[in-house]
């Protein structure tokens, strides 16, 4: 039997952690036996999951970009558990895993997961990346435009590097009444007034910025309620960004919640204001529960998301925009209702997460064929 390794960045609430979380849990036993997961950064929500679940969790605690001895920390790893195959996920969790292979520290196959676009990595994190990336045997990209990026911009081998898309399990669900009434109740709202959510990390990728400006125009024309749903660097920027607009009423940060289906049924718009995406998550769970969306026109997004048939798109860094797709659905309950259930056809036919499970499976078969597992 195949015995496998995840190595990720981090594990606290994020995309990227909650597809490790998922293959660690789901991965059918008879095909790969999951025998550590390890984590660079401190333990987050996925880690404390995954013990519970029984899994061995080995934790690096680096508060700083991954060195030599952190490559050796996983090396030590690497041969007390003797995996067959690791599972990298994330830039540095990838690099390491890279560099104890590259370094013949341990002999494994080798599955890489970057799970974003390195566009905004500096040159030396490019020469690192450029320097170990022969030591895949094949990398997994969350979208096409991601997997583009790194064929046509770094010069990865396209026959070494595919597309698996996420896959969520809300696929078909329907909004949870009981937590919508409790946290609507919670915000002082009524059933038939509008909250409009976003679900991200709040930094400058996430174009909470651009939401912001749009929101401060929607209230002159027609007052509505957003919560910032997640946490990170700029908290303070967009809290102070909030006084100064006079959103204080009408905005909250939420910051990082556990239970992310339970806010995103409180929602009757929900929106994806990114600069850059891979396929996030949120916005395919959001889809999955028949909200509709309003997103930037940008990366994996359009490989989910057609104009006027599962959501409405505008080009990134864009307020006006956003403030007319937002005030459209706000006015319109039956453009709500058709772009919510065509988001819903679209999650439900083509991003189900056992489809998903199913085709990472078939990557570990790929880079360790039975006869030699």
């Amino acid at each position: 039997m195949r015995r496998l390794l995840f190595v990720s960045t981090s594990t606290t609430i994020g995309g990227a952690e909650k597809t490790l979380y998922t293959l660690a849990t789901l991965v059918d036993p008879k095909l790969a036996k999951v025998v550590g997961i390890v984590s660079l950064k401190p333990k987050g929500e996925y880690a404390r999951r995954l013990e519970a679940a029984g899994h061995r969790v080995f934790c690096f605690d680096i508060g700083s970009p991954a060195g030599f001895r952190e490559v050796q920390k996983l090396a030590v790893v690497i041969h007390e558990v003797r995996p067959d195959i690791v599972h990298a996920v994330m830039y540095q969790a990838i690099q390491l895993s890279r560099a104890v292979r590259w370094l013949g520290y341990a002999d494994y196959k080798l599955v890489s997961s970057p799970r974003v676009n390195y566009r905004t990595r500096g040159g030396f994190s490019l020469f690192v990346d450029a320097r170990l990336k022969s030591a895949d045997d094949l990398l997994v990209t969350e979208c096409e435009a991601s997997r583009k990026y790194l064929i046509d911009k770094l010069g990865y081998p396209d026959a070494k590097t595919l597309t698996i898309h996420n896959g969520v399990e809300m696929a078909g669900l329907p909004v949870n009444r009981t937590e919508r009434q409790r946290l609507r109740s919670e915000l002082g709202l009524g059933e038939r007034d509008i909250l409009i959510g976003s679900v991200g990390r709040l930094d400058e990728q996430k174009g909470h910025v651009y939401l912001l400006e749009a929101l401060a125009k929607l209230q002159a024309v027609r007052p509505a309620r957003c919560v910032l749903i997640g946490d990170g660097p700029l908290r303070g920027t967009l809290q102070a960004m909030i006084q100064r607009l006079g959103l204080d009423e009408a905005v909250r940060i939420v910051g990082e919640v556990s239970d992310i289906p339970a806010w995103l049924s409180a929602l009757d718009i929900f929106v994806l204001p990114s600069l850059w995406e891979g396929l996030p998550n949120a916005l395919l769970e959001a889809m999955s529960i028949g909200l509709p969306v309003v997103a930037s026109q940008v990366d994996g997004v359009l490989e989910v998301v057609a104009h006027n048939v599962s959501g409405l798109l505008c080009p990134a860094k864009d307020s006006q925009g956003l403030f007319v797709a937002i005030q459209d659905m706000m006015a319109d309950p039956a453009l709500r209702q058709n772009l919510g259930a065509g988001a819903k056809a679209v999650i439900a036919t083509n991003f189900r997460l056992a489809d998903m499970i199913q085709k990472y499976e078939a990557v570990y078969q790929r880079v360790l064929p039975a006869a030699a597992a």
